[in-house]
């Protein structure tokens, strides 16, 4: 085999805290492959298994790919650092403030609050290696482990959930909350590959991966995903314009995406049900000019009015993503348009400019691809609003640099400061512990941020819609304790309902 580049893929992956010691599962590899596992999201005594993402490496030639790279054809050494420095980090303010005061300004030895446990390497395939030695504030913090499989890919597993305070310092707020620790967790993935027959190590281009909170609507997509922002982010400063899509657009595969995004939403929140029929009224395709005008007008145009207030009764409450983040000019809360990839695809559906080759819901892919191992890690992740956001914040939307779409550029994020991206840095800014992020962004308390991966309300398998949260009691410190209780909504038949519920 002869290459002149590798690659590791995904290039941003997506691994998921569990309590469950032994048990865990691979994420989705390959784009709409929302299969649950094999005997569901729990373990048998109630705890949530672990999601690994796995790393493989691809060899191309003269940047065209040839195939992946195994233990058939190569010796490959994978290097992992996972880090959390929330502690360390400055108080969530939402965006761009330079001013904000640190977490935890009365401790010292800054070193002490940063969860680091240092690189791990594995040299071949079988091999296993824990992040066993990192502390908060003396606390030992286990950050999960890294393994290779008999083909040498990586699997990434994060922490076990675990939050807590050295000092029993009670929650005071759903994301700065001092003397207390998780276990969330991000950093680098590097790989060396010595190909069969060659002298050299040739150095993979990095990836990087995420260890953060379950998903429990793991089938349901938020409206503006990770990767739906990141694509923007590589179109408005990589110039990656080959990575949209022909015009004229398919309905199957550029529109409807969205619509079902949009119709799925009724099952994890009650406001978005609201707009059920409105866009059932569109489907089958091409459905009548006016319907698909009128939902069309309820959308905001990123270009002419990112940052305008609307009036309550003007929200359009189906878009998960209309809802507040902080304004940079005057603190004001906004709504939270659609990328303008995304706007472009409705404008051109509501002018009827798409070719309408629907032939019922498309079915996922079969094959296993390096750009596809990536599209279905980050379509799992919130893309917006980042207040501060589930897995990571609009820092690495706004401020971090990537070498090519969807790859972060991991030695230098500011020129004029020379400062490095740092394991830690894509989940620094988020809430600390994150369960407290989590109980508070709920109906009751005036938002429903993400209902695709906390949901608000969810149907039973007894018929009728409850509260998702609803057995929750004492607050953020109930979900701190029993988070791992709640149910996961998986797809039954034509439904979505609860599942796996621990009363």
């Amino acid at each position: 085999m002869t290459v002149d580049t590798i690659k590791i893929f995904p290039s941003i992956g997506i691994a998921r805290l569990g309590n469950s010691p032994d048990e865990f599962f691979i994420g989705a590899e390959i784009p709409g492959d929302h299969t649950t596992p094999s005997g569901g999201y729990k373990d048998s005594n109630c705890r949530i298994k672990r999601q690994a993402s796995r790393f493989r490496v691809y060899g191309y030639e003269g940047g065209v790919l040839k195939e992946e790279i195994t233990t058939a054809n190569a010796e490959i050494k994978w290097t992992v650092e996972l880090a959390n420095t929330k502690a360390d980090w400055k108080k969530f303010g939402g965006i761009k403030n330079p001013n904000l005061p640190r977490r935890n300004p009365d401790v010292s030895d800054r070193a002490s609050l940063r969860v680091t446990p240092g690189p791990r390497t594995l040299n071949g395939p079988n091999e296993r290696s824990a992040f066993s030695t990192g502390a908060f504030l003396g606390v030992p913090v286990p950050l999960g482990e890294i393994q290779t499989d008999v083909d040498g890919r990586l699997l990434v597993l994060g922490g076990f959930g675990d939050s807590g305070s050295p000092h029993n310092t009670p929650l005071s707020g759903f994301a700065d909350n001092d003397d207390w620790y998780d276990d969330v967790s991000d950093g680098p993935v590097t790989a060396l590959v010595r190909v069969n027959g060659s002298n050299e190590w040739t150095k993979a281009a990095s990836a990087w991966i995420i260890c953060g909170p379950p998903k429990f609507a793991p089938a349901i997509e938020n409206m503006i995903t990770l990767y739906d922002t990141l694509l923007q982010v590589a179109v408005n400063k990589l110039e990656a314009v080959s990575l949209l899509p022909a015009e004229p657009l398919s309905f199957t595969k550029d529109i409807y995406p969205l619509l079902i995004r949009a119709m799925n939403l009724k099952w994890v929140s009650k406001i978005a049900a609201v707009m059920y029929d409105t866009f059932q009224s569109v489907m089958p395709p091409p459905g009548q000019p006016e319907d698909r005008n009128a939902i069309f007008k309820r959308l905001r145009n990123p270009d002419t009015d990112p940052h305008k207030q609307m009036d309550k009764e003007d929200m359009p409450k189906i878009w998960s993503d209309f809802y507040p983040e902080e304004d940079p000019d005057n603190g004001l809360p906004i709504t939270q348009a659609l990328t303008k990839i995304q706007y472009h695809i409705l404008q051109q559906w509501k002018d009827g400019l798409f070719n309408n080759d629907w032939n019922g819901s498309p079915v996922a892919e079969t094959e296993i691809t390096p750009e596809g191992l990536t599209r279905a890690a980050l379509e799992t992740c919130v893309g917006g609003p980042f207040y501060p956001g589930i897995e990571t914040s609009f820092m690495t939307r706004d401020i971090y640099s990537f070498i090519e779409p969807f790859r972060l550029d991991a030695t230098i994020v500011d020129a004029s400061t020379g400062n490095r991206l740092s394991p830690g840095d894509l989940t620094k800014q988020m809430a600390v512990p994150w369960q407290a992020d989590f109980y508070d962004c709920r109906f009751d308390a005036g938002v429903q941020w993400w209902p695709a991966q906390r949901p608000e309300q969810v149907f039973t398998t007894s018929g009728g819609r409850q509260r998702w949260t609803r057995d929750i009691i004492n607050g953020r410190q109930g979900m701190v304790q029993n988070w791992h209780k709640l149910g996961f909504v998986v797809q039954n038949d034509e439904e979505y309902v609860e599942t796996e519920r621990c009363e």
